[in-house]
């Protein structure tokens, strides 16, 4: 049996240098990175999600929030390690491909990400 690859929608997430916080010696996960994994867990078990078992690639679209300026690699890795937390994939070791990019140059309200998931090539 073939893997098929999927779409799923996520909210907006926190760019990588919002995700921990340095208390003393350890590093913590921010509350506003704990409070986006919970909204982006309820947002998929809001949807049919697939898995992959294998490798696989990656393609995100991302909505705008504002015109604040942003970098799209920030963007990255909180939905990565999302898609292994949330059992979409198995590693991001295991992607193989990764393509990202605005939807447009105006802001949408509630902006989300969309995801599509596949095996890979």
């Amino acid at each position: 049996m073939s893997e098929r690859g999927f779409v799923v929608w996520l909210p907006f997430p926190p760019a990588t240098n919002n995700l921990y916080l340095n208390v003393g010696k350890r590093r913590v996960r921010t509350k506003r990175y704990d409070a986006w994994i919970e909204s982006a867990h309820a947002a998929l078990a809001l949807q049919r999600a697939g898995s992959l078992s294998g490798p696989y690639q990656f393609s995100m679209i991302v909505e705008r929030p504002d015109r604040r300026k942003r970098d799209l690699d920030g963007l990255l890795k909180p939905v990565l390690d999302l898609c292994v937390k949330a059992g979409l994939t198995p590693d991001d070791s295991l992607c193989q491909r990764i393509v990202a990019h605005w939807q447009s140059l105006e802001p949408v309200k509630d902006a989300q990400v969309i995801i599509t998931l596949e095996p890979a090539q």
